[in-house]
């Protein structure tokens, strides 16, 4: 039965406000900090950050109440927002396309040309109110903490995508799909390229947290700063594992105690087009956080995008995919309005429809990966080159040694210094931690953190013209570390899948069988050719 589609459907602000920060994590330190100045306070108005920001960390699922938070009225009055508001099964919604908003958005990232015309407009932050960390290394690049004053109760957490082949591969190459277990009785299954990017730099990435939490926006009392954590691609994959990690590392010493405990337990979570990455029972966990408030979870798709299929169904699912009554909560299915025509061309006047349920099966469009909500990522995501898997990678460079090399920036307006260690250094012997089989950097302490900080504070600012290094001279903030950080996840006593000789076992037999399915079909097409050559001098003979 045909329906009407709905102009913009079960679709939220906060999920517009996910998608162009995860936009946002594509473009280096070169434009990021400029492009987000551009943005937040001139397009997307300081009205609309501060209601967004007044949601108590106690109370995140107020944050999809857009009426309630934005104060729409009925009719729409004389208030600003109330102008441009939708209803939608008896709910009003803030009408991001009336704003203007995707369209000057894109327009400030380059997707479009044009002339940025903002409808509710403001100022942009001035020097000192925004301040953010972004951490690279060697494998990844790269996790954007970001405070903004004008916020002063959130902290984000922006997951970079896929850029490149190479970081397609942690979701789709065999050895990236071997299957990694975690913890003691009851196993968490992850998918293995996914989760070891998650963990290898996370305390750096929590005492980023932590610090511009406590040292940039001054907060005091427990559990006061609400973490928001996006990203699209495999950029969602990492929020999505990150979300689910977040609650068991705030239950563990240090960090369920003062300087981290300003940091909320709670966490809110919009993922963007994110490959599966968690087996089914992780994903029922998941669920079960949800229900218990400890996260505020939305999972958006375009309809066609091929990505959110990946890996293969068997062995890995979304978040919610695995209870329709969750998926209702928690999906928002969306139309892509992009049209390519020799030039990137968004139809802001078509429907989003954006639905909760599927309204029914499309022909996958890798097209449909580069625009979501109206916002175009063409740019930030090679598809040509990435579909043929020529995708440039652009990650830090690593020590002579071959070992990852981490890079932590800090940028603020018109100040950007840079720090670069070595990350072996940061690990423990002993490895485990968040990932049992994975080592982390479990000597980023609280007393290393505020080493390194020390360290870039008193380097030279990074010339104009490269903000985004890919080296520098290596430091050493673990000199004074005498106990290292936590190890989560029983990995002494657990027996990982993944990990030293296990690991090299599974990725032989995986090579293994690879090279013999190849030697197979090749015997295959050389048995077909003589068959058919001698049926031809049969022939001939015959004739």
């Amino acid at each position: 039965m045909n329906r009407k589609a709905d102009q913009y459907g079960n679709v939220h602000f906060i999920s517009l406000y996910g998608v162009i920060l995860s936009r946002l994590a594509y473009m280096n330190d070169n434009k990021f900090l400029d492009s987000y100045c551009a943005i937040f306070g001139p397009i997307v108005s300081p009205q609309i950050l501060k209601a967004i920001d007044s949601v108590s960390a106690n109370e995140l699922n107020n944050e999809i109440r857009d009426q309630d938070i934005f104060r729409l009225k009925s009719g729409g009055g004389n208030e600003s927002l109330d102008k441009y508001q939708y209803t939608f099964n008896n709910e009003r919604f803030l009408a991001f396309n009336s704003l203007n908003i995707p369209k000057n958005v894109n327009i400030v990232t380059g997707e479009i040309g044009g002339t940025i015309v903002p409808v509710l407009s403001g100022l942009p932050p001035t020097p000192g109110e925004v301040k953010y960390i972004s951490i690279g290394w060697s494998n990844y690049g790269e996790v954007y903490v970001v405070a903004d004053k004008r916020m002063p109760n959130t902290i984000l957490l922006i997951f970079r995508g896929t850029y490149s082949a190479k970081t397609a591969a942690l979701y789709s190459k065999p050895t990236s799909l071997v299957p990694l277990d975690v913890g003691c009785a009851n196993k968490d299954r992850f998918l293995y390229g996914i989760f070891k990017t998650n963990v290898e730099l996370i305390h750096t990435t929590v005492e980023a947290m932590s610090y511009l939490a406590n040292d940039f926006l001054g907060a005091k009392e427990p559990n006061s700063i609400k973490v928001f954590t996006t990203g699209h691609s495999l950029g969602g994959a990492l929020c999505t594992n990150f979300a689910y990690l977040w609650k068991s590392i705030k239950e563990t010493s240090p960090y369920n105690a003062a300087p981290y405990n300003v940091l909320s337990s709670k966490i809110i979570c919009m993922s963007v087009g994110a490959p599966r990455c968690m087996s089914d029972s992780v994903a029922t966990k998941f669920s079960n956080l949800i229900k218990n408030n400890d996260i505020l979870y939305l999972r958006i798709t375009t309809r066609g995008d091929p990505v959110p299929g990946l890996p293969p169904k068997s062995g890995y699912v979304h978040p919610g995919s695995n209870d329709e009554a969750m998926r209702k909560i928690v999906s928002e299915d969306c139309n892509a309005n992009l049209t390519a025509r020799g030039k990137i061309n968004v139809n802001y006047d078509a429907s989003l429809d954006c639905q909760n349920y599927k309204t029914r099966a499309y022909v996958p469009n890798p097209l449909s990966h580069t625009i979501y909500l109206n916002i175009v990522f063409t740019n930030a995501v090679d598809i040509v080159n990435f579909l043929k898997g020529m995708g440039t990678s652009k990650e830090v460079m690593r020590m002579p040694d071959g070992a990852t090399v981490c890079r932590v920036i800090i940028g603020s307006i018109n100040n950007y210094k840079a720090g670069f260690f070595d990350v072996s250094k940061a690990r423990s012997t002993t490895g485990g931690g968040f990932g049992g089989a994975v080592p982390e950097d479990v000597k980023m302490t609280n007393v290393a953190f505020k080493q390194l900080v020390t360290i870039i504070d008193g380097s030279p600012p990074l010339a104009i013209n490269n903000l985004s290094p890919l080296s520098g001279p290596i430091v050493d903030p673990f000199t004074n570390v005498t106990t290292p950080g936590p190890i989560l996840g029983c990995a002494k006593s657990a027996t990982p899948l993944i990990g030293g000789r296990r690991m090299k076992r599974r990725t032989n037999r995986i090579k293994s069988n690879n090279k013999t399915k190849r030697r197979t079909n090749k015997k295959r097409r050389k048995t077909k050719t003589k068959s058919k050559t001698k049926r031809r001098r049969l022939g001939s003979k015959k004739g």
